[in-house]
């Protein structure tokens, strides 16, 4: 069977401005792997080591969200981790989707294990939101590594910035799973945290943009008018997603903290 491609326009890569990224995606990861470590030993929890994975196991759905969104790494002289989905992957990905997606995880998740509100949630989401964004901003127009190709609404800095409310939802939706799943999984049942991270990212980068990932490769030139709208509507939708987790989980409710901090003691 053939593979789904994808075809962007490309370019070489600038071997020093590769070496500057990777070298500091490798610091980032290794700063946020220790700081996870710390916080391990502090609580005496081991369980986060599983989220550090699901997050590096996240980045085997980049190549698709790449394919759908309009993503493409340069290929040429670039250093590659895999390739899939006609997309060649970076050694540097797997390191920022630790740091990220799983450091960043655990952090959020460590926030609503100490009380928080829906007020605490709004501004950590925009935490995670702009982080994605400076991240973004600093692989595209600092060391230029990828771009963003072909029908990109609200679209600067060579960026479409609504995207980064997409990715921003990944690390605060599976701190706040974590945060109810936690107390209620003993022993082995834990290896289910595995999961967590991939499928917030698969439930709404690809759930939330049901309606703008299919119009946008439904033809060779979609409006952009009607991209644009349905772009803000995956954005909405996003955070219609966070809002909805945190009332699920109880956040700023009723809910017995107590349950999540019982829970969260013992050690994988």
């Amino acid at each position: 069977m053939a593979p789904v491609d994808s075809i962007g326009i490309d370019a070489p890569v600038d071997p020093t401005a590769q070496l500057i990224g990777t070298v500091i995606t490798a610091v980032i990861a290794v700063t946020m792997l220790g700081a996870t470590l710390t916080l391990c030993r502090r609580e005496r929890i081991w369980w986060p080591v599983l989220a550090l994975v699901s997050g590096s196991m996240t980045c085997f759905l980049e190549p698709l969200y790449d394919h759908l969104y309009g993503l493409w790494f340069l290929t040429e002289g670039q250093w590659n981790a895999f390739v899939a989905y006609g997309i060649h992957i970076p050694v540097w990905l797997p390191m920022i989707y630790v740091a990220y997606y799983g450091s960043c995880t655990v952090i959020f998740w460590y926030r609503l294990h100490k009380g928080a509100t829906m007020r605490d949630i709004a501004v950590h989401f925009t935490i995670s939101v702009l982080l994605a964004c400076a991240a973004e901003q600093f692989y595209i127009n600092v060391v230029h590594l990828y771009n963003y190709q072909d029908h990109q609404p609200f679209y600067l800095l060579n960026y479409p910035f609504f995207v980064a409310i997409v990715n921003g939802v990944p690390p605060m939706l599976s701190g706040i799973i974590y945060y109810r799943l936690v107390p209620i999984l003993a022993g082995w049942s834990k290896v289910i945290l595995l999961f967590v991270v991939p499928f917030s990212f698969a439930a709404n980068s690809f759930g939330s943009g049901w309606l703008y990932l299919p119009y946008r490769h439904g033809g060779e030139n979609p409006s952009m008018v009607v991209l644009t709208l349905l772009a803000l509507l995956t954005a909405l939708l996003s955070i219609t997603v966070i809002w909805t987790a945190a009332r699920l989980a109880g956040i700023g409710g009723q809910a017995a903290r107590s349950e999540a901090v019982e829970g969260a003691v013992p050690a994988v």
